[in-house]
């Protein structure tokens, strides 16, 4: 019955446009599509505005607070790491048995050799060195590698340090000893008891020691470092192919703020690269006259943020999803209760007066746009009142239930039959003349005798009936009057009829 109802309110929304009331029916899909749209949009306004404030924070913190305080770490773990020979470079100066042995003539370098070669090996660097202010000679743990000279260029270095005013200096030179290797020389001053200069000595770090201190540094900050010298050439990187030969001049991005990483001390800057925008932080280290570089890309900085969206926005679509199933399974089982309500008599569960009302109008209108006949039987139970009285109410109501499953059993697929109200009913017979109608009505009437019985007694229940069939022009009140006349005949014929 509830899925002949739901095709005939539809038949009716498409037939009938003054029934609105029906038409409410058709809206739940458009009310699960706004719920969804309203839902699915506060939602997306909820994530995506936590999303942009914790990403701004992101942003804030590293530029704020991570990349200046990973300078400072690296710039701290430098300076410690350059401790270590600047002590030994001192350790070196101050021997009492260095600067005895080159006031005493330089005799004998294989001594020399030996103790840079016991510091080289008990230090673990890469190379030691003396050079000697008085012969010019440039003693190596390995030997005499040569004599400086002040028009040499890579011997300059030499030749201003007995002006220079610290005691030890730290300069990036090729190492001529190691195959002109990119070092790391920490150099200090030789002076005798009375302050003179002496000569100079001390040790080198490889470059790529460095390289390997910046690979560290890399894996444990998960950012990009490396060092560029002041004209913009990298000079340590974890990846040796760059050395002394990238220029970040040259390079799409950070060129464009190059200059100003060149010229200043210190400070954050952003540029856009390949994958979007690089925050960069840039700091001069005296020591090495190197500009340290730490940079980190937006993307990689809101990575486990924008994770935490994507698995947000997973969860919340799902989250929507059970919602809007729930949300149209309760508005779907609440719309069959409310065309049940509107249609049915909770009774009978035949189609109720108001709703028959309505059809009969659809049905009158498609009669007269094709030429078919109407007809309408009436009837009601014989003595019902009686049966109230002395059985009770629940044994007419049962009296009802029986009829009633009677009527849908018998009727036509396009007959409508309705309760018209206490123990009445009606059956519009569609395409139906007078004679068929009160065939049909006499089949009803003979099925409730042999079938009905009063509760509880083998007293059948009978009914008497009128039948019409719809004249042009009238209404179905007009029409419900000329049966109402025939059935109180049947009744007064002594019931148990059709008229």
């Amino acid at each position: 019955m509830i899925a002949t109802t739901r095709k005939i309110w539809h038949a009716l929304a498409d037939a009938c446009p003054g029934l609105r009331l029906r038409n409410a029916f058709a809206t739940t899909p458009r009310l699960i599509l706004m719920l969804g749209i309203i839902l699915l949009a506060g939602f997306l306004a909820v994530t995506l505005s936590s999303y942009q404030v914790s990403k701004e924070a992101v942003q804030r913190a590293l530029v704020e607070h991570e990349l200046p305080l990973t300078s400072d770490n690296i710039y701290s773990e430098i300076q410690a790491s350059l401790l270590r020979p600047i002590y030994v470079s001192s350790l070196m100066a101050h021997d009492t048995f260095l600067v005895d042995w080159m006031l005493d003539g330089e005799r004998d370098p294989q001594k020399v050799t030996r103790y840079l070669r016991e510091i080289q090996r008990k230090y673990d660097v890469f190379s030691t060195f003396v050079v000697s202010a008085l012969t010019r000679r440039y003693y190596h743990f390995n030997g005499i590698l040569k004599e400086v000279s002040p028009d040499a260029q890579k011997d300059r270095w030499f030749f201003t340090m007995e002006h220079h005013p610290q005691g030890y200096r730290v300069d990036i030179d090729t190492n001529e000893a190691s195959a002109n290797r990119l070092t790391i020389f920490v150099n200090h001053k030789i002076q005798d008891g009375d302050g003179r200069f002496v000569g100079v000595t001390g040790l080198g770090l490889d470059v790529a020691t460095v390289s390997q201190l910046i690979e560290h540094y890399k894996t444990r900050y998960d950012r990009d470092i490396y060092f560029v010298d002041h004209q913009g050439i990298i000079e340590s990187h974890s990846d040796d192919r760059l050395i002394g030969k990238l220029d970040i001049h040259d390079q799409p991005g950070i060129a464009a703020v190059a200059d100003e990483i060149l010229a200043g001390d210190q400070g954050t800057l952003t540029y856009q690269g390949e994958t979007g925008r690089i925050f960069i932080r840039y700091r001069y280290i005296p020591e090495l006259s190197w500009h340290l570089i730490v940079e980190e890309s937006e993307q990689a900085a809101i990575r486990a943020l924008r994770h935490a969206l994507y698995v947000d926005l997973g969860i919340g679509g799902g989250i929507t999803l059970l919602v809007l199933a729930i949300s149209g399974f309760t508005v779907h089982r609440f719309q069959s209760r409310l065309e049940r309500l509107a249609s049915i008599d909770p009774l009978s569960g035949l189609f109720n007066r108001q709703f028959f009302e309505a059809l009969f109008a659809n049905a009158l209108s498609t009669a007269r746009r094709l030429d078919h006949e109407l007809s309408l039987l009436l009837f009601d139970i014989d003595l019902f009142k009686q049966i109230n009285d002395t059985h009770g109410h629940p044994a007419g109501d049962r009296v009802i239930e029986q009829i009633a499953r009677i009527v849908e059993s018998g009727r036509r697929e396009t007959d409508i039959a309705a309760r018209w109200g206490g123990d009445e009913f009606v059956v519009l017979l569609v395409d139906c003349d007078e004679s068929d109608a009160r065939r049909i009505a006499e089949g009803l009437r003979h099925r409730v005798e042999q079938e009905v019985r009063v509760p509880d007694t083998d007293r059948p229940v009978t009914i008497s009936t009128g039948v019409a069939a719809y004249r042009r022009g009238e209404n179905l009140k007009d029409l419900t009057a000329r049966i109402d006349t025939r059935l109180y005949a049947a009744k007064a014929a002594g019931r148990n009829r059709v008229a």
